[in-house]
Parts: structure tokens; C-alpha cells; sequence
């Protein structure tokens, strides 16, 4: 004895009339009745066959395929349905899970890379003032100590 909640109902947009005796069950896992199933079966041939309820493009012939239900094939099938869903929940919760620690890797990375740099940058700092010292030392070796002899002239004395 199957009860309202048990019944399953056609996936098709506007119709969602229950399904008695043949249920037509794809993929993606949506179920369609006869006419909406045998529909979506003549579109397979075509370029791009794909899911009328969700779009999912069907991969080969077994993509959508026929069933007749009988009241424990229907409870049957409607928890292949739940599982199916359940996998594919499974799944998402995975690959979220993966692209958080994707993400959380290459923010380590990148800042890893960045105090690389700033190291770096610090030392290149450090030899350039190495540099300059070194050549101020050699300006002093080669010609003495600066002259202090040349009077130092203000703007004005260039005036003619």
C-alpha cells in the first residue's frame, strides 16, 4: 500500500502528473511520465539530446530509459532517485571542500612568494647601499678629503 508522499510525479515543466505504470528515468535522475519520456527519447538522436527538466546533455541511449513500475518498483525507484541525489550532494560537498583547500594553498603560496620578495627586496636595498658607500669611500681614497676651499656662491653673484 503506497501513500500520496510515495507517488512519483512527472519532472516535465507543467505537468507533474503522477506516474502509474511506466516511468521514464534519466540520468540526471528526474523521472518523466510515458509521454514526456517517449518525447524526450525521440530527441536523443538529435545533435545535442539533452535532460527537458535540467539541461543535463545525455551522454548515449541509456542516458533516459524505461521502466514499469508496479508499486515496489515505483518505492524502488524512488529511492534510486534519493540516492542518486544524495551522490550527487556528496559530490558538491567534496568538490567545495577541495577548492576551499585549493584556494587556502595558493593564498599560502602567493604570500610565501611575497616575503620571498620583500627578502629579496631588502637585500638588494642593502648592497645598493653597500654600493654607494663603497664608492664614496673610493671618491675620498682617490682624490682626498673634499676641498673646502671653494667659496660656495649664492645666486646672486652670477647677476651681472
Amino acid at each position: 500500500m503506497s501513500t500520496e508522499r510515495d507517488k512519483l510525479v512527472c519532472n516535465a515543466r507543467d505537468c507533474f502528473k503522477k506516474i502509474e505504470g511506466t516511468a521514464w528515468i534519466t540520468c540526471c535522475s528526474h523521472v518523466f511520465c510515458d509521454q514526456h519520456g517517449k518525447e524526450a527519447k525521440l530527441r536523443q538522436p538529435t545533435s545535442s539530446p539533452s535532460c527537458p527538466a535540467c539541461g543535463t546533455r545525455f551522454r548515449d541511449e541509456l542516458s533516459i530509459v524505461e521502466r514499469k513500475l508496479n508499486n515496489s518498483l515505483q518505492a524502488r525507484a524512488k529511492q534510486q532517485i534519493c540516492a542518486n541525489l544524495e551522490r550527487k550532494l556528496e559530490y558538491y560537498r567534496e568538490m567545495v571542500c577541495t577548492m576551499k583547500r585549493d584556494g587556502a594553498q595558493q593564498k599560502a603560496d602567493t604570500e610565501m612568494k611575497i616575503r620571498r620578495l620583500e627578502q629579496q627586496l631588502e637585500q638588494a636595498k642593502v648592497k645598493l647601499r653597500q654600493q654607494q658607500d663603497d664608492e664614496r669611500q673610493a671618491g675620498k681614497n682617490r682624490f682626498g678629503e673634499p676641498s673646502r676651499c671653494v667659496k660656495k656662491r649664492k645666486p646672486d653673484d652670477f647677476l651681472l
